[in-house]
């Protein structure tokens, strides 16, 4: 009876042992595989990471279980992996199984739904689907706060893919609020001189542009540009973006008009925030003379800067061709050509883009209307534009019997416009085949 009872023990102990040894086999084989899969994504190299994420997944679900909760990062990392690959089909599908799985534990700030919202928002971007992003965002934006705290940093991603899809839905006060907050984040995070504020002050400096704000963008712009020269250098690559901030704030403004900005107090954070009041536009050697130096720096870059280079050309062009300078522009554009064909990027540069367009009253751009009232089209026009980037002819293509007088204002605006020409082979050439969209307001017909 004792020698059964040993052998008993024995086997199960060997039993044990093997499953143990199983189970270990195993760990060993997903971690590895993971660490292959990270060293891929982090290369940008999709292809091999996304059979390497469902590869970890499947030896996950093998180790811990169908349901297991273990799932739920895996599951993210080939939907996000899909997404860096542009498959948004894929990315989403897969971001929203996390998000089924999750909510069945019945837990609403759950921290491990932050990623897949994030990608789901992130997701309904890229395709073009900002009013639905906000929603999953949102949702993301309060785990966190409820969880870390309002100061978190880690708020920062979802607060700047918030303000985006607040932006392009027309809700400009909204994305102000969320941007002044973030801000505010940033610096009491890292301080007022700490170079991690670049990033910050490039968001913020952009979302005055887009609000029309330009002086208050280009004081951030400023900032940028000393911050990273004085912790940096005064030839540092790290200065180029507020540099071409400083002029582009100053085009649109020649553009568009300045405004002169008074401090006002935002109700919400305490922050000052401009009141814009339009002054007559004037053109400023300022800009031309930032990006002359951001050229200067890329210029003397080890290693060399291509693609960078053509691009603060290209936007050195648009200064001139903005203050009717063709004969400036034109051999500057050459040089942004070649400089970009060395990258392999001078598509950049075939296809024409406006420059002074003044989009007509009627345009989505200037503002939400009511949706019972109005309806959001897009008008669609074909362009004929000269080697000087002027408009020769404007023609809509999906003409519609009730909006005529708002097709007849978007032709007009667009033929006083001035445009980057086509530049191939290293010379403008005209274009007779441009295509141009624009989103406008109908009014509804009264229901009789």
């Amino acid at each position: 009876m004792l020698s059964r009872i040993i052998c008993g023990w024995l086997c199960a102990t060997l039993l044990l042992a093997r499953i143990t040894h199983g189970a270990e086999a195993v760990q060993d084989e997903r971690v590895a595989t993971y660490k292959e899969f990270r060293n891929a994504f982090d290369a940008a190299d999709y292809a091999k990471a996304l059979p390497l994420a469902a590869q970890v997944l499947q030896l996950t679900r093998s180790q811990f279980g169908a349901e297991s909760l273990e799932l739920v990062n895996p599951r993210t990392n080939v939907a996000t992996t899909y997404y860096r690959m542009g498959r948004y089909g894929e990315a989403l599908d897969g971001y929203r199984e996390v998000l089924a799985q999750l909510d069945q534990q019945d837990d609403a700030a759950n921290p491990l739904l932050v990623r897949p919202l994030h990608g789901i928002g992130a997701t309904l971007r890229a395709l073009n689907r900002d009013a639905e992003a906000i929603t999953p965002l949102k949702r993301a934006l309060d785990i966190t706060r409820n969880r870390e705290g309002m100061q978190s940093p880690t708020q920062l991603p979802l607060l700047k893919e918030l303000v985006a899809c607040y932006m392009s839905t027309g809700r400009v006060q909204e994305a102000g609020t969320q941007q002044v907050y973030a801000f505010n984040v940033a610096e009491a995070t890292y301080g007022h001189n700490d170079i991690r504020m670049l990033g910050p002050l490039d968001d913020y400096a952009r979302w005055n542009e887009a609000a029309g704000r330009y002086s208050a963008a280009r004081t951030l712009h400023i900032r940028a540009v000393q911050l990273a020269d004085s912790v940096l250098g005064s030839m540092t690559m790290q200065s180029v973006n507020g540099l071409r901030g400083i002029a582009r704030t100053w085009r649109l403004a020649y553009v568009n008009g300045e405004s002169q900005e008074t401090a006002v107090t935002d109700t919400l954070s305490g922050t000052l925030m401009p009141a814009p009041v339009m002054l007559v536009p004037t053109q400023s050697p300022e800009g031309e003379r930032a990006l002359r130096s951001a050229i200067q720096r890329l210029a003397a870059a080890i290693p060399a800067q291509p693609q960078r280079l053509g691009e603060v050309q290209t936007d050195l062009g648009d200064w001139y061709l903005t203050g009717g300078s063709s004969a400036r522009a034109l051999p500057v554009y050459r040089e942004a050509w070649n400089s970009l064909s060395q990258a392999g990027g001078q598509s950049l540069l075939a296809t024409s883009v406006p420059l002074t367009y003044h989009a007509p009253p009627a345009a989505v751009a200037h503002g939400l209307q009511d949706p019972n009232l109005f309806d959001a089209q897009t008008v669609e026009l074909r362009l004929s534009i000269d080697a000087n980037g002027n408009v020769r002819d404007a023609v809509v293509t999906n003409p519609a019997a009730d909006r005529e007088s708002t097709e007849r204002a978007v032709a007009a605006a667009l033929r006083r416009a001035v445009f980057r020409p086509v530049i191939a082979d290293g010379a403008a050439v005209a274009s007779t085949d441009q295509v141009f969209t624009e989103q406008v307001y109908v009014k509804r017909p009264k229901v009789k």
